[in-house]
């Protein structure tokens, strides 16, 4: 668990550092795409490159003006004065001479909002604006190149600290994760033996602590019932044998009891289809379940019933108003549920049985009384808290009974009554 925590952990740092590098080529990205655009217009040096190769008598003559024409371009040659000598589509607005004022402040930023660049001309200048808003002018034309350097080496400095910190909080980070974990990893592997620490349940990882300290008491419950359950298994198993030894060492064979000896290893056999059928259950795939209709199960169990214990009074009170009804089941397991309590009732009691059907809010519920002594309220609740402890001898029916109704996602009530239990199942019915 911890080498996958740090692996993640790593991905998370090594995801930072490809962002950061990533966010450094859209930077890139960007100044170049910036760079393109600004080639939209031809660079002013060039401009003044070709009109000096290709002057004649003027400077603008017929084949410049067309030049500047087709770049948007227009121009004004000044003499000495400030006058204008030669221009080309030069707006209206633009004077016509220029005092010294005038030279320094559009040679510095703009003339009449148009970006202008000059050159000398001997003793006079010339000009080449471009359209407005098009390209930008820095007030300084200069750079301090230690400034550039010392910048250029803030960077690399600030990088470096960023890879720094990235690394010491990934240290840290680990330590914190490997204080936090180490007890649950210990804990983990002491998880189901004698000499378990319980987990501190606070912190930020409390429900953690708090489903592995859950585990623990479970499996330790689960050893003590399992060790209460052997104990009673054992119990119940030995008084049958140690009839049946009883009768088998008798010297006169003749009068052996093969009733007693049937009658005890049938008790044996019982108990150990209980208990198979209690640890198959957990297994059973709810998937094969198929709608059917539970009053002609109960219907057939209460004839099997009247038939094996014909002087026993078994009452069937059918409250159902619609007598098609389904419900999703396993047919056999739904007998087996049934009849378990019903024999449980025929075994101990002697008075009357009655078995209720009737539907409530969209359920049905089966009720199963009779008039018997009931159950001591430490089996009740071992049945309830599912609870195997010495309840093999009277309640591992009514036990397998519950994990058939549980299994059918259904409820299980039992309580004793004034005289007699009662044992009742509701299920929700398929509409």
């Amino acid at each position: 668990m911890f080498n996958y925590i740090i692996k993640r952990f790593k991905k998370i740092v090594l995801r930072i550092l490809a962002l950061m590098f990533f966010l450094i080529f859209l930077l890139m990205v960007f100044l170049y795409l910036n760079y393109k655009l600004s080639d939209e217009y031809p660079n002013p040096n060039d401009i003044y490159t070709y009109v000096e190769n290709n002057k004649s008598n003027s400077y603008l003559n017929e084949k410049n003006k067309e030049f500047l024409k087709e770049n948007d371009i227009w121009a004004l040659r000044l003499n000495k004065d400030g006058k204008v000598i030669e221009s080309f589509n030069k707006p209206r607005q633009v004077k016509d001479k220029f005092d010294l004022t005038d030279i320094a402040g559009f040679t510095r930023y703009y003339l009449a909002d148009y970006p202008v660049f000059t050159y000398i001309l001997g003793d006079g200048l010339l000009v080449f604006a471009y359209p407005k808003n098009s390209l930008d002018k820095f007030p300084s034309n200069y750079y301090n190149y230690h400034n550039l350097i010392f910048n250029l080496w803030l960077v690399v400095i600030f990088l470096i600290f960023f890879l720094i910190f990235v690394y010491v909080f990934y240290r840290m980070d680990i330590r914190d994760i490997l204080k936090n974990i180490t007890p649950f990893q210990k804990a983990i592997d002491g998880l189901f033996e004698d000499d378990y620490e319980k987990l501190d349940e606070s912190g930020e990882l409390k429900d953690l602590a708090f489903a592995i300290n859950k585990a623990n008491e479970k499996y330790n419950n689960l050893k003590t019932s399992q060790s209460k359950w052997i104990r009673g298994l054992s119990h119940d198993v030995r008084t049958p044998l140690a009839k049946i030894s009883w009768e088998l060492n008798k010297e006169n064979k003749e009068e052996l009891d093969t009733k007693n000896i049937q009658d005890q290893v049938l008790k044996i056999s019982n108990i150990l289809e209980g208990l198979n059928l209690t640890m198959s259950l957990a297994n059973i795939d709810k998937e094969g379940f198929v709608a059917e209709n539970p009053v002609k199960i109960i219907r057939k169990l209460i004839v099997d019933k009247l038939n094996e214990n014909p002087d026993r009074e078994i009452i069937f009170d059918n409250k159902l108003v619609n007598q098609d009804i389904k419900i999703k089941m396993d047919p056999t397991l739904f007998y087996r549920m049934v009849e378990n309590i019903l024999k449980n009732s025929l075994i101990y009691t002697n008075g009357k049985i009655t078995v209720i059907l009737q539907t409530l809010d969209n359920k049905l519920i089966i009720r199963i009384l009779d008039q018997g002594q009931g159950l001591g309220r430490n089996i009740i609740k071992k049945i309830y808290e599912e609870d195997l402890t010495n309840i093999t001898r009277h309640g591992l029916g009514i036990f397998i009974a519950k994990q058939i109704s549980d299994l059918h996602d259904g409820r299980f009530t039992i309580k004793n009554c004034k005289p007699g239990l009662e044992v009742s199942f509701d299920f929700d019915l398929i509409c």
